[in-house]
């Protein structure tokens, strides 16, 4: 009875870090990811194993192929047997995956959490993400994974902070 729990809480994070990679719109995760292993490992667990409640995990690793989520924390809270909200807690907490170019996106943040119901995932306290040599900072992102729209807030003075650097220029010889 264990194990299902587990891979449908997992599996929503897996997703979770599927949608950060929103900062590069055509590089989505690698897509033979969700077909590899899910390898979750946990220094401990602690919760209700019924249809309804919260399970806590703490110092969670998780691995799915390139897919690689670290938290000192993560709450997974059940209703009526489904999963409705991972929330990950950390100095920070982080993932990354790579795409199917090979281009690794790494995020972090105080605390990420995923509402299964909207698919929005909220990153908040000292966010990075960076998707190749691109970066992002900032207090707070807020990305609905239904209709692409994000927002970003905070940080530094009350502000964000983007850089996108120039491609490079193709040499002619």
């Amino acid at each position: 009875m264990l194990l299902p729990f587990r891979l449908r809480a997992v599996e929503r994070l897996a997703l979770l870090a599927a949608c950060l990679a929103l900062f590069a719109p055509p590089a989505l995760a690698r897509s033979d990811d969700r077909d590899k292993p899910l390898d979750v490992q946990a220094g401990g667990l602690e919760g209700v194993m019924t249809q309804d409640g919260d399970t806590r995990f703490t110092d969670l690793v998780i691995t799915q192929g390139s897919l690689r989520i670290d938290a000192a924390e993560a709450t997974v809270t059940r209703v009526a047997g489904e999963v409705t909200r991972v929330l990950l807690k950390g100095s920070p907490a982080s993932l990354q995956q790579e795409n199917d170019e090979g281009q690794l996106m790494r995020a972090r943040a105080q605390q990420i959490v995923y509402d299964t119901g909207t698919e929005i995932v909220v990153l908040s306290g000292d966010v990075q993400v960076e998707q190749g040599r691109d970066t992002f900072r900032g207090d707070r992102v807020r990305y609905d994974t239904r209709n692409g729209r994000i927002q970003g807030g905070g940080g530094e003075g009350g502000r964000i902070h983007l850089t996108i650097q120039p491609k490079p220029r193709a040499t002619g010889n």
